[in-house]
């Protein structure tokens, strides 16, 4: 979490914003065990959603965590949100959205990225918004 509220606090120490933690936001587990095939066992868990090791959570449990977050800014009185943090999750929620979102789409995401999600009619779409590429040129 400390790495999620560091790459944020230029933003907000500029524009005077609060940050708030919520646990939920936290990277997944994969496992407590230190699999030397940890890479494998990751993409396995793109391909079975329910699949879970020793200690750890599904991407179904963590998409849903992270879901339900986002579900409720969508209810707040909030007009904008910005959700900071790790790249498992955040691909796991793009997952949730869109099941062709795969380990290939994981490993593409950059630290940081970034993404605009919104709900409209009924239903939530996302776009990439950052491109590494062209900031870096």
């Amino acid at each position: 979490m400390t790495r999620a509220i560091q790459t944020i606090e230029p933003f907000t120490n500029k524009t005077n914003l609060n940050i708030q933690v919520d646990e939920r936001l936290s990277e997944r587990i994969l496992s407590i065990e230190n699999y030397p095939d940890w890479m494998e066992k990751l993409k396995q868990t793109f391909d079975n959603i329910d699949l879970k090791f020793k200690g750890g959570e599904s991407s179904r449990e963590a998409s849903e965590r992270i879901f339900n977050v986002i579900n409720e800014v969508k209810d707040s009185d909030t007009e904008n949100t910005i959700i900071v943090s790790h790249g498992n999750i955040i691909t796991l929620l793009l997952k949730k959205l869109n099941q062709e979102v795969s380990f290939e789409d994981w490993k593409k995401v950059t630290n940081p990225d970034v993404f605009l999600l919104e709900y409209s009619e009924g239903e939530w779409c996302y776009k990439r918004v950052w491109n590494l590429d062209e900031i870096v040129k």
